[in-house]
């Protein structure tokens, strides 16, 4: 079976290059550069079936690293295998599961060449039951991980820079808000004052307008009833 997929593997790979790397890998660019990351990491659930294999295929540039585990969850006795193969077929790692719940895995770092290496879970010792795995994979230069660590630290503390100086605009805002108010509140009880002292002053200036005209009126009258007089006495004789 193995033989076969690899075989198969080999001659897609010769009529379509290009279509087999964007259909299995995602985008390839020079950089090995998948999802914006400097490597690629999977995980899921595949149904193995009885007495079968299931392989998937992975990238992996020469100096990279491989970490990969899996756990058979459910089925049979849960014995299950997985094999790493090279581009062309050989094994490079074998690993053995006999225990459902207790999960394996392995770490392989000498990659020499740059490819599609094959990545096989064996149920062939079942013959009856079927078996669900969980996979778990992740592929690295570490080179260019650290490079990528020391980009987003670099991006993290600019970041963390022009939130401490938006915190300073912001904080900066709210005092010339608050010293705004407190002009705007100094206004208002400025006006209230004045109106009220206008009217105040407005008000008495008119009782006083009034009491002088009051007062000069009666002057008047007095005054002129001083003067007032007759020509005769209370007999009717002709006042001397």
């Amino acid at each position: 079976m193995t033989k076969i997929v690899l075989f198969l593997n080999v001659i897609f790979s010769i009529l379509w290059p290009e279509g087999w790397a964007e259909v299995v890998l995602g985008t390839e660019t020079d950089e090995f550069d998948f999802d914006g990351l400097p490597g690629a990491q999977h995980e899921f659930k595949i149904e193995v079936g009885a007495g079968k294999e299931e392989c998937f295929y992975q990238k992996i540039v020469a100096g990279g690293k491989l970490h990969i585990s899996f756990e058979v969850l459910r089925g049979g006795d849960g014995l299950a295998a997985l094999y790493l193969l090279k581009p062309e077929g050989s094994t490079l790692k074998f690993l053995q599961k006999s225990e459902i719940g207790t999960g394996g895995g392995f770490e392989y770092r000498d990659f020499t060449e740059t490819g599609p290496y094959a990545i096989c879970l064996d149920n062939t010792m079942s013959r009856m039951a079927s078996k669900l795995v969980y996979v778990f994979l992740v592929t690295y230069v570490e080179e260019e991980w650290s490079k990528y660590r020391q980009e987003i630290e670099e991006v993290e503390l600019t970041v963390s820079n022009f939130t401490v100086s938006i915190q300073n605009v912001h904080e900066s805002v709210k005092d010339a808000l608050v010293h705004q108010a407190q002009s705007r509140m100094h206004v208002i009880k400025d006006w209230y004052l004045i109106t009220g002292n206008n009217s105040y002053i407005q008000t008495w200036s008119i009782c006083q307008c009034v009491v002088v005209i009051m007062c000069s009126g009666i002057q008047v009258f007095f005054v002129r009833r001083l003067f007032r007089g007759t020509n005769v006495t209370p007999t009717a004789k002709p006042r001397a």
